[in-house]
């Protein structure tokens, strides 16, 4: 069971990962930023390394992506033919992501982690 901050309910824990949810749903991507935050955040004591709040993110991830390409799929939002261009590549990134997890340090994956959101928010605004 995770050990929340002392200060923190369950009910922000929840809120958080419902809000994921919804904006993943929403966006396509985005949820698991939300969910660095309130992990890296709300359960300080049971992720000393912040490595473990990018891995368990990610986990939970899984699950909002795997419902959020469902639906996009049944939407005719994705065809399953364009998207074949994209998820071997991705899923050998993801791969490649996972093994230099453990030989990365938290500070900087924390500096790629923020420098990814700055260049994305700048490209979002400018496009």
């Amino acid at each position: 069971m995770i050990r929340l901050h002392r200060y923190t309910s369950t009910a922000a824990l929840v809120g958080c990962a419902v809000a994921a949810g919804l904006i993943n749903g929403l966006l396509g991507a985005g949820g698991g930023i939300l969910l660095v935050f309130a992990l890296s955040r709300f359960c300080q004591n049971a992720f000393p390394d912040k490595r473990d709040v990018y891995a368990n993110a990610l986990v939970v991830t899984l699950a909002l992506t795997l419902v959020s390409t469902l639906l996009y799929i049944r939407a005719g939002n994705a065809p399953p033919a364009d998207l074949s261009h994209f998820v071997l590549p991705a899923a050998a990134g993801g791969l490649a992501g996972g093994v230099l997890l453990g030989r990365i340090s938290s500070k900087t994956l924390g500096l790629i982690f923020a420098w990814l959101l700055v260049v994305s928010g700048v490209f979002m605004i400018f496009r």
